[in-house]
């Protein structure tokens, strides 16, 4: 058996099309998401008002501008974009807003005109855009004309009152030079009449200066701005379907189970013999499998289970086989009893031994009593013989014609013969019993006897049953089932056959769902040369 480190940890998406996996392991999740989020958005969009949108612009210049209308220098400082953006900080002022409120006679208070508006600079231009939105949209236009107009008329007064200052500051230097009644030299009648037709200038900014201008009112909308159902539609299906995907790679990520053959091998790392569908277990699949295609692809699936078995080790087929799984209701006993019997259809001498002591199935499956069994022969209360059941079965019918079995027998087949063991009666010393000095001579004694032994055991995890046969097997199936067994609980059950190296080991992954026809049963099952 090769060495595995059983703690490494395969890399869980390496390729595309372990990504495409979880995508379509969850696509009913996904797809459901997609459709809520779908739904999601038209309801959004169905519950929102209709809202109308409209703008007015501004156009602004820097204050000193103004100075050069009257014949002073200019010195101009900030752009006309410059302006508009700190004009753009104050559209929702109280001071502002509040006179709006007044200007309209709005019922609203300020704090909600103000949600009705905003402002942006539009960079080409250097206009400022005061947009107002309502759900009238009549009220939509006055509220943003409105709001520019007064936001104009604020500016405006502010530089006049800055131009009305400045005025006001040379008045009083006149005043100085003309105070007193003192005569007035001509140095200071020079620098009077230099400050008299300064004062002049700033006295007519101060009443006509206009640094902001109402550029273009706004119209009455047409259009409502509110989300299209559309639109509202598709984004939220976008959404749902991007969460249905994060939640289909998280839940991936924790989920512990396997999924296909190649989780299991890639985290078993041992040889997959085959695969057994779901709807098998809990059968006998030679003696029970249903008609038509179904028992043929289940026949098939066990065949090639049997074939790949013997391909472990071409040169030594393995005689007595061991066949286990991690813990319960893997489908162990399934397997070993249907690759029983595929060995005796095969023409082997075949011996079914149920090791499974303490929740044995086989009697019951084969219809055959129950004691007296192998714990009757291990305590010494049965003779050999009296152990022996002899099962005879047909296959089931092919398609061409041969009638099906009855009562263990066909019209229309070849009869093969399968000999079993059954556990016997119920004791509390299973694990003294499998692992005695009788029961290895026993072994040892049907080994020489029958082409090959198969026993179904005890599952490996829960009880030590399993461990006490191993070191007198030549091979150990290890049933894992899809979708149920964990990653941790396979690692566990490779570990614990690793301890046993001439014990030569396979899995076969049961529970398996058609995907893609009766053929996926076997199509994946890999031989071993």
């Amino acid at each position: 058996m090769p060495e595995v480190n059983e703690h490494s940890t395969p890399i869980r998406y390496a390729t595309l099309r372990d990504y495409l996996r979880v995508v379509r392991r969850y696509w009913i999740m996904i797809a459901l998401l997609g459709l809520v989020g779908a739904g999601a958005g038209l309801a959004y969009a169905g519950g929102q008002a209709s809202t109308y949108k409209t703008s007015a612009e501004v156009s602004f210049q820097d204050p000193a501008q103004a100075l050069g209308v009257v014949g002073l220098a200019e010195n101009s400082i900030q752009s006309p974009g410059q302006v508009a953006s700190v004009a753009a900080e104050l559209v929702t002022a109280p001071s502002v807003m509040s006179q709006v409120k007044a200007q309209l006679g709005s019922p609203e208070s300020v704090d909600t005109l103000a949600g009705h508006i905003s402002a942006q600079v539009n960079v080409p231009s250097d206009l400022l855009e005061v947009t107002a939105t309502a759900t009238d949209p009549g009220f939509a236009s006055n509220l943003a004309n409105t709001t520019a107009r007064v936001l104009v008329a604020q500016d405006n007064a502010q530089v006049r009152a800055q131009f009305a200052q400045l005025a006001s500051a040379v008045e009083r230097r006149i005043a100085r030079l003309t105070g007193g009644g003192r005569a007035v030299s001509p140095s200071t009648s020079s620098e009077l009449t230099f400050y008299e037709d300064e004062l002049a200038r700033l006295q007519t900014l101060a009443s006509f200066a206009r640094t902001a201008q109402f550029a273009r009112p706004a119209g009455v909308p047409s259009a409502s701005a509110s989300p299209s159902p559309a639109r509202s539609g598709l984004l939220g299906l976008l959404f749902g379907l991007l969460l249905g995907i994060a939640v289909a790679f998280l839940r991936d990520s924790t989920d512990r189970r396997l999924h296909g053959g190649q989780d299991f091998q890639g985290s078993v790392r041992l040889p997959v013999l085959g695969h057994v569908r779901s709807h098998a277990l809990g059968r006998v699949v030679p003696m029970n499998g249903a008609s038509g295609g179904e028992a043929e692809g289940d026949l098939e699936a066990i065949r090639i289970i049997r074939r790949n078995l013997e391909l472990l080790d071409p040169q030594r087929p393995p005689r007595s086989i061991v066949v286990t799984s991690a813990v319960a209701e893997e489908g162990k006993t399934t397997v070993a009893a249907s690759l029983a019997l595929a060995m005796a259809a095969a023409g082997r001498r075949t011996l079914l031994v149920e090791g499974d002591l303490r929740r044995p199935a086989l009697a019951a499956r084969f219809g055959v009593p129950q004691t007296p069994g192998l714990t009757d022969y291990l305590t010494g209360a049965a003779a050999p013989h009296d152990t022996l059941r002899t099962i005879r079965f047909a296959e089931p019918p092919t398609g061409n014609g041969a009638s099906p079995t009855t009562n263990g027998h066909s019209t229309g087949a070849a009869v093969h013969r399968l000999v079993c063991i059954p556990s016997g009666s119920r004791t509390s010393r299973a694990a003294e019993l499998l692992g005695s000095g009788r029961f290895r001579q026993f072994l040892e004694q049907v080994a020489e006897t029958y082409d090959a032994v198969v026993l179904d055991s005890s599952p490996l995890l829960p009880v030590s049953d399993t461990l006490e046969m191993l070191p007198y097997v030549d091979a150990a199936v290890l049933c894992v089932r899809e979708s149920r067994t964990t990653r941790d609980q396979a690692l566990a059950a490779r570990a614990a056959l690793a301890r046993f190296p001439t014990c030569r080991a396979g899995i076969v992954v049961t529970g398996v769902k058609p995907r893609g026809g009766d053929e996926v049963v076997y199509a994946h099952a890999h031989q071993y040369a």
